[in-house]
């Protein structure tokens, strides 16, 4: 299986069974992709804005679970600009929410956006591994 159809294959099957009824492997994925998605395309401002952004809550552990430590960091103050229970998983909630945030709020974010398009880790390298070990045959 390759990168791709595992990514697929695992946003197909949140699609069919919601993101909490998914195993810690398929979250990972999950998160991951949405995640460099919107922040690549709009910075964290997109990714918490989309519904992409509904599990925002578990980017800071998907990233741990890769071992990219410093990203990991990079998303948890991210999900820490909406106070300490982060962003509200709910869409609605969380756009209005987004809409509340501060100038001094948004301007972190957007100082996050840097951070994150820095790459700290190799997550290509990190993501690859993941789905070797958790999705293709021994």
């Amino acid at each position: 299986m390759t990168l791709e159809e595992a990514f697929q294959r695992v946003c197909a099957r949140r699609g069919q069974v919601g993101f909490d009824a998914l195993t810690e492997p398929e979250k990972v994925l999950v998160t991951l992709w949405a995640l460099e998605a919107e922040v690549n395309n709009g910075g964290f401002d997109q990714f918490f804005f989309n519904s992409s952004g509904d599990c925002a809550y578990f980017a800071p552990r998907a990233l741990q679970i890769l071992g990219a430590t410093e990203m990991s960091e990079i998303a948890a103050r991210a999900n820490a600009v909406f106070g300490p229970d982060g962003p509200p998983r709910e869409w609605n909630a969380r756009q209005e929410a987004l809409f509340a945030l501060s100038d001094s709020a948004q301007t972190l974010l957007e100082a996050l956006d840097v951070a994150f398009f820095a790459y700290p880790e190799d997550l290509a390298q990190l993501v690859a591994r993941y789905v070797r070990a958790n999705y293709l045959p021994s």
